[in-house]
């Protein structure tokens, strides 16, 4: 009966729970794990988005999380990302106080640097104020559903059972371990198990496994594909004011343009998602600050979305009716940056008390 019963339960085949099951079985290669998603690795957000690490932090709470995370991927990938690029990071705003309490950025430079515009000129109608101060950082951008293919394949070669288009339906709590239902009605038993289900969690039943707080809401991830195509040494721009990119995705041949979108409470299912005119107004309103006398074509988008805490930032917490239930989530488009150091909590608690 105790072979049969997994180490390692993961509910979600997203950056989160790869993360986990990934971190469990480098520190524990004879584990026997398990993954399952109710469509397919990397289906939710981790398969959208477009992988930004940048070192900004609002609290100290993001900053440990952001800390910790870099950590891990890079022990994870000591010799680079598998896609995307390092790169400079050009940080323009107003208020460079807030930018340098929230980051720690490497230097300054004049905005009417000749160096400056030479490394725009694929973006040749993009004009940079005088009153603006330009910040120098360092930073990275791989798209994510690049490195969860990676994790489930690394995963699949040591062994890990990944069950894709099956979605756990009931968790119970047994006298010797916790009992899985799936649904398709079958039933498995783990010792330990991590509930990460992204943007699925708020209107899951899973959901009462968690204690009450943070309160969880789902918002949609806009970015738009603007029609220039970027140069080989042009570095990511962040916005400071607006928290906006535009990234040089290099590889794909267009800028992305990443904003945040204000509509909440919108259902998980991304063929019912669609880039609205209210989403346009407010990326027109965010470019026009910055492009004279046109802002570049928009060649195509990327709408998606993701689960929110009340505080923005992810959490990871122990189920409160379930012993060896952990729930990580609330990735709050930040589940690449955050979500390993999350999931690694979750990891060392659950194998330091079970």
């Amino acid at each position: 009966m105790t072979d049969s019963i997994y180490d390692l339960a993961v509910m979600g085949a997203g950056v989160m729970g790869l993360s986990a099951a990934f971190i469990a079985a480098n520190s524990r290669p004879r584990d026997r794990i398990v993954i399952f998603d109710r469509e397919t690795v990397g289906s939710g957000a981790s398969g959208f988005a477009p992988g930004i690490q940048i070192n900004i932090g609002r609290n100290e709470k993001e900053r440990s999380l952001l800390n910790r995370g870099s950590k891990i991927w890079r022990e994870i990938y000591p010799h680079g990302w598998p896609s995307g690029r390092d790169c400079d990071v050009l940080w323009l705003t107003r208020d460079p106080e807030e930018l340098t309490r929230m980051s720690c950025v490497v230097g300054t430079a004049p905005s009417t640097s000749f160096a400056l515009r030479e490394r725009l000129l694929s973006l040749p109608q993009f004009l940079i104020p005088g009153d603006m101060v330009v910040a120098l950082d360092r930073g990275s951008y791989c798209p994510v559903n690049s490195i969860v293919r990676d994790l489930a394949q690394r995963l699949k070669a040591v062994g890990t059972s990944i069950r894709e288009r099956t979605s756990i339906a009931r968790i119970r709590q047994r006298p010797s371990h916790i009992s899985l239902q799936t649904s398709d009605d079958s039933e498995l038993s783990a010792r330990r198990a991590v509930l990460a289900i992204g943007p699925w969690l708020p209107e899951s039943p899973l959901r009462a496994h968690l204690a009450e707080g943070p309160r969880l809401r789902v918002k949609k991830v806009v970015a738009l594909h603007l029609a220039a195509r970027p140069t080989t040494n042009c570095p990511m721009v962040g916005l400071f004011d607006d928290y906006a990119f535009l990234i040089p995705m290099i590889e794909e041949g267009y800028w992305l343009f990443s904003f945040t979108s204000h509509e909440w409470d919108v259902r998980p299912d991304t063929g019912g998602l669609h880039v609205s005119s209210d989403d346009l107004a407010r990326a027109n309103a965010i470019l026009t600050k910055w492009f004279s006398p046109d802002i570049p074509a928009i060649a195509s988008a990327r709408v998606f979305c993701d689960c929110y805490s009340d505080d923005g930032v992810p959490f990871s917490r122990p189920a409160q009716d379930v012993a060896g239930l952990y729930v990580v989530g609330g990735g709050g488009g930040n589940g690449f940056r955050f979500g390993p150091a999350c999931a690694e909590e979750a990891i060392r608690s659950l194998y330091s008390h079970h």
